[in-house]
């Protein structure tokens, strides 16, 4: 199994390069030697499995944040670490980790299904002279603010289980799977506080919070909103005095319900495409019309999906209905209708 890894350098994801305290890359697969009548060895070897491998990597915050938005978009990313060439991979777990008096650093790792190309060569790249963001507040239930300063340690966790699917033909063949389904999804909140008077629900009771994050002017320049249940929380004392209240708060379902806008066109015949655009279009399940299931696109970042209407609908403009999208997030019915021609 190959593995590199390099501190204090720069790799890029997506076009945008991130100076990075650690990043690790490795591959993997099963190989199977290829033996010749009457042979007992041999230096050929065929695939079992196809490639897969992963990336990790360490950084501090410094501004807005590209790989967050990943967590609700489920979109691949491409990049470069030190001359390797990783053509598509999808975030599993994404982590900001905030103590008092220590720099806000976030963690991230990938999972990818395809052969990494390149040649590696480790490189430094000392972090630049900029200013790293802080934990300034946050809110939580919408019922008041809690300063940074009472902030004491502070952690938002994202993980998912990353499974990619093949065609028969392709499995072995070290070819690039046919989709990629991510299921499972999470985000977990944990916060020590000082402010030990702050209002909040019982274990089990529907909750929300909100952290922001300002640079040295006060600007807020990234926030992380989670929408879930309190799962514990307990008032503590240490020797010198100091009570603090810990909190843990989960969230399962991190998508937003989808929004259909429109449909173009509004009628079709059999085997044709009619475009849904709207928002919020992530982790597609299914797409219908009258009940029938279509096959669809993926959607292009989360705004527009292409349906094909099955060749077995009736036509002569006696079918058709609303079209409903249903996404992990919740379902949408448009308000206009298709009809089939």
């Amino acid at each position: 199994m190959p593995f590199y890894t390099a501190n204090n350098t720069k790799l890029t994801i997506n076009g945008t390069g991130y100076y990075v305290s650690r990043a690790t890359v490795n591959t993997s697969t099963s190989l199977s030697p290829v033996l010749r009548v009457g042979s007992e060895a041999t230096e050929e070897y065929s695939l079992t499995s196809s490639v897969n491998g992963g990336l990790s990597m360490s950084y501090y915050l410094t501004g807005s944040d590209p790989i967050k938005q990943l967590i609700n978009d489920g979109s691949p990313i491409s990049g470069n670490f030190c001359g390797l060439n990783f053509p598509s991979g999808y975030l599993n777990s994404y982590s900001v980790e905030f103590q008092q008096n220590l720099p806000l650093q976030v963690s991230a790792s990938f999972s990818f299904f395809s052969k990494v190309n390149g040649t590696f060569a480790a490189t430094r790249d000392p972090l630049p002279d900029v200013s790293t963001l802080n934990c300034s507040d946050f809110t939580f239930n919408e019922t008041g603010v809690v300063n940074g300063d009472k902030v004491m340690s502070l952690s938002y966790q994202y993980s998912t289980n990353v499974s990619p699917y093949y065609t028969v033909q392709e499995t072995g063949q070290n070819a690039s799977p046919d989709r990629v389904v991510s299921d499972g999804k999470s985000v977990s909140l944990n916060v020590v506080t000082n402010d030990y008077s702050l209002n909040l629900p019982s274990t089990g009771l529907a909750c929300k919070g909100t952290i922001n994050l300002k640079d040295s002017g006060g600007v807020t320049r990234e926030s992380y909103d989670i929408s879930g249940f309190m799962n514990s929380q307990d008032i503590s004392s240490s020797a010198s005095d100091i009570v603090t209240k810990s909190l843990n708060v989960a969230q399962a379902n991190l998508g937003q319900p989808p929004s259909i806008e429109g449909l173009i066109p509004a009628a079709g015949a059999t085997g044709s495409t009619v475009t849904i655009s709207g928002s919020n279009f992530y982790n597609v399940e299914n797409v219908y019309l009258k009940g029938d299931e279509l096959s669809f696109s993926e959607p292009v970042n989360g705004t527009g999906i292409n349906a094909t209407i099955p060749t077995t609908a009736p036509t002569g403009g006696i079918y058709g209905g609303p079209i409903i999208v249903k996404t992990k997030g919740g379902s949408s019915t448009s308000t206009g209708a298709f009809t089939v021609s």
